[in-house]
């Protein structure tokens, strides 16, 4: 570096230099200096926050002036226009036709410049991976041992629902191989929701330690039972009982939680009674998963109606897939039979005893 002039723009030649540390180049390797290694992970962190993005290394002033290959892309900021799909080694996808990815010259590559720790008996420095990081599965099998069968159920059909929109055909048996050393019926069941016969099992480099379970990883075995900080969704419409809606968000407010009114027209509905009560949200914009808890308060005729609008029938399915509490009005129950709600423990009346 030769400093011989003035900048010709302070902002884009001084403001946006982004000095790091960690750039460097064959020949030049970082010491055990705990100083060094700090600034390491302080200096990227630095100038992300500075720039505003991980790829301020391609401002005209930070780049290189030799072309440097990385699996480095997308982010925001990004100026380089990267092809193909992998920024990851190794990959399928080369097999495919495409690009597989970056590879390190064996001639001129960074390599670890050959030193030995700091006591000689520990032997040379080695950039190496400790064998406990090939310990993939034991704490995956540890989180799905310590589920309750409703979260498990809904682990296995997360993965059913992402590998089904897979195109590469050897994605989903190797995925669900990798299952098996998790939980085989884990395994089978994402196998049967996709539609594939249960591959061999993936070879674990390491044992897959069985482990007790963790209840404090579990989200339904820690939950409360309270409204407190919660919000629940009222949904009413023409000809509901304004007493009746009243009494529900009196008791959720005295609880500690947090009504949210949804009605077909953000202006509101016309009660029981003739006066209009404004709702806080509209339907169709006011989907069930916003809520830890629903109400279905309606007359018979506005349930008639609402039985009409895929949006009522959309937000009660959603309500009951979603594994919400919905409590509902006696008038209620055709729209609940038609968004398939099947009566459970989670399923209950406006009062105190269960539907």
């Amino acid at each position: 570096m030769v400093l011989d002039r003035n900048p010709d723009n302070f902002f884009a030649e001084t403001e946006q230099v982004a000095y790091c540390p960690a750039n460097i180049v064959p020949g030049i390797d970082f010491t055990n200096d705990p100083l060094l290694q700090g600034l390491l992970f302080s200096y990227l962190d630095t100038q992300k926050s500075r720039l505003g993005t991980a790829n301020f290394h391609q401002l005209p002033i930070n780049a290189p002036k030799c072309p440097v290959m990385n699996f480095q892309r997308d982010g925001q900021m990004q100026i380089n226009v990267y092809k193909g799909r992998a920024n990851y080694e190794p990959n399928s996808l080369a097999l495919n036709g495409e690009e597989g990815g970056a590879r390190e010259c064996p001639m001129t590559g960074f390599s670890t410049l050959p030193g030995r720790a700091e006591h000689d008996e520990q032997g040379d420095k080695l950039r190496v991976r400790a064998e406990l990081f090939a310990d993939h599965y034991s704490q995956a099998r540890l989180f799905w041992k310590s589920m309750t069968e409703n979260e498990q159920a809904r682990i296995a059909s997360s993965f059913t629902f992402e590998l089904s929109k897979v195109e590469l055909e050897q994605v989903a048996p190797r995925m669900v191989a990798n299952l098996r050393n998790v939980d085989e019926d884990l395994a089978r069941r994402v196998a049967a929701g996709i539609g594939i016969g249960l591959p061999k099992k993936a070879e674990a480099r390491r044992k897959v330690l069985d482990l007790d379970p963790s209840p404090a990883l579990s989200i339904q075995k820690n939950m409360k039972k309270t409204l407190q900080g919660r919000k629940v969704g009222i949904l009413y419409a023409d000809g509901s009982d304004g007493a009746e809606i009243k009494a529900v968000q009196k008791a959720v407010e005295d609880d500690g939680g947090k009504v949210f009114l949804v009605a077909p027209k953000v202006s509101g509905a016309k009660l029981k009674g003739g006066s209009v009560l404004k709702a806080h949200g509209q339907l169709a914009g006011s989907p069930s998963q916003l809520f830890d808890a629903v109400a279905i308060i309606l007359s018979e005729e506005g349930c008639k109606t609402l039985m009409g609008e895929a949006a009522a029938v959309q937000f009660v399915m959603d309500a009951f897939g979603h594994l919400k509490a919905i409590g509902a009005s006696k008038a209620a129950a055709p729209l609940l039979k038609k968004a398939g709600v099947a009566s459970d423990e989670g399923i209950t009346g406006l009062g105190k005893e269960p539907r």
